[in-house]
């Protein structure tokens, strides 16, 4: 059932000129401007840090091992990090946004991985956590490629900038040898950084 107002709208518009019947429509045009769309929430971010990780199964290369002979559990090589990405969906609830990063060795043989990958988030007003999956490319000193899952916690010392702690674990195959034809590398890590974070609400 049409309301009065809608009925008198209706009538100018069937009967009146065409100049009284385009005033009409001019008058709705200026409510729906006046009610834009909302813009879409973005949250992107920049992260630095630094780790050092646990390697298993075979680390013949690394300089320190923590058993008794090169092939027991060894420390990785200690590694910095820098990243970018940018998280979407509710500022209040569950995000979710690619991130990529960029691991290189301080100590040791020179060693660059690129880390292309996909996380979720959620944000509060101090703390926040977040998981990602990733495919790490090692670049050099020889190319592979592996899989990586990490999670983590951030504690926000201002809006902007957080502190965070983050646990990884990453699987690379290796080249076959005697022993074993399909090797594969394990190794956690732990990394201690901080992110800077530019939010735009919708």
């Amino acid at each position: 059932m049409l309301r009065p107002t809608e009925l008198a709208a209706l009538a100018v518009l069937l009967f009146a000129p065409i100049e009284a019947r385009g005033a009409v429509i001019a008058r709705a045009d200026d409510k729906t401007a006046a009610s834009p769309e909302r813009d879409t929430y973005l949250r992107p971010f920049a992260t630095v840090g630094s780790g050092v990780g646990l390697r298993f199964n075979n680390p013949y290369r690394l300089a320190t091992p923590l058993g008794d002979d090169a092939e027991s559990l060894s420390l990785t090589a200690p590694y910095a990090s820098l990243g970018a990405g940018v998280a979407l969906g509710d500022p209040l609830g569950w995000q979710h946004g690619p991130v990529v990063r960029w691991d290189f060795a301080l100590t040791g043989v020179p060693q660059h991985v690129l880390v292309p990958s996909y996380g979720v988030f959620r944000r509060g007003a101090v703390f926040g956590g977040q998981a990602r999956f990733g495919l790490p490319i090692l670049l050099s000193p020889d190319a592979n490629m592996g899989v990586e899952g990490s999670v983590g916690a951030t504690w926000y010392a201002r809006a902007g900038l957080g502190f965070t702690a983050e646990v990884l674990g990453d699987l690379f195959w290796g080249a076959a040898t005697p022993e074993n034809k399909r090797p594969v590398y394990p190794v956690l890590s732990l990394q201690l950084g901080a992110v800077v974070e530019l939010e735009r609400l919708p």
